[in-house]
């Protein structure tokens, strides 16, 4: 298991204990493949639009950190992630993606079935102002999750933002 970059790192540590764990824009599967082995959650989504990605991604993993004495469950989704046909519970991670790809990604979850993470956390690769304000004026969004931390951490000469939020219970 490869170590994770500081931001990965950032992000695995937000990650809700006891909850399954949705990756969006998987690539590799390293988020996914650290939440699995560290055994603290239920299922492990790992989701990306590409067939190939997904279909070595779950190759790799059947021969390389697949445990019969593990009880949680490796989900793997080969499909744009506002298409996904299964309920959406426990901690959503859209990393890695633009803030558009990120928006359409949540505006299609919430048109399919509404809010049902209990959290988000949405890192995006570029127009982070962008994402923030778009968020902002969006009632529905601001309705049903509320921001639970910003921060922040370096990688190479950027300064990359992670923003979490939470379900309004």
């Amino acid at each position: 298991m490869p170590k994770l970059s500081d931001r990965m790192q950032l992000i695995f540590d937000f990650l809700i204990p006891g909850e399954p764990v949705w990756d969006f824009c998987c690539d590799h599967g390293y988020m996914g493949l650290k939440a699995y082995h560290s055994g603290a959650f239920p299922e492990i989504h790992f989701v990306d639009q590409v067939p190939h990605i997904i279909a070595r991604l779950e190759q790799t993993f059947l021969v390389k950190h697949q445990r019969s004495e593990y009880s949680q469950k490796a989900f793997f989704w080969a499909e744009s992630g506002e298409n996904i046909s299964a309920p959406l519970k426990g901690t959503a991670i859209i990393a890695g993606v633009g803030a558009h790809t990120t928006l359409q990604i949540l505006r299609g979850l919430f048109e399919r079935e509404g809010a049902q993470a209990s959290r988000f956390i949405l890192v995006p690769q570029k127009d982070e102002e962008l994402l923030e304000r778009e968020l902002i004026a969006w009632e529905g969004f601001q309705a049903s999750y509320k921001c639970a931390a910003v921060t922040h951490v370096r990688e190479g000469s950027r300064i990359r933002k992670l923003l979490i939020f939470d379900k309004i219970l």
